[in-house]
């Protein structure tokens, strides 16, 4: 099967100190990840990307060109 090549820059954005954060801010973590992803997200579409993934801390984010 054949496939068309496609440029693209990947990117992570990281949360600093989640495992402090996730003790300190316990049952609340989600809604502060959430919180984080809406601003991550909104920012790389702003810009032409898009959010693709969300792995525990990090954000993998997907521009082509």
């Amino acid at each position: 099967m054949q496939g068309k090549r496609v440029n693209g820059i990947f990117g992570f954005c990281v949360l600093r100190d989640f495992a402090a954060s996730t003790e300190v801010l316990q049952e609340k973590i989600i809604a502060f990840v959430n919180q984080i992803a809406e601003i991550t997200h909104s920012e790389v579409t702003k810009y032409g990307g898009q959010a693709n993934k969300n792995i525990g801390e990090a954000f993998l984010l997907v521009w082509k060109f």
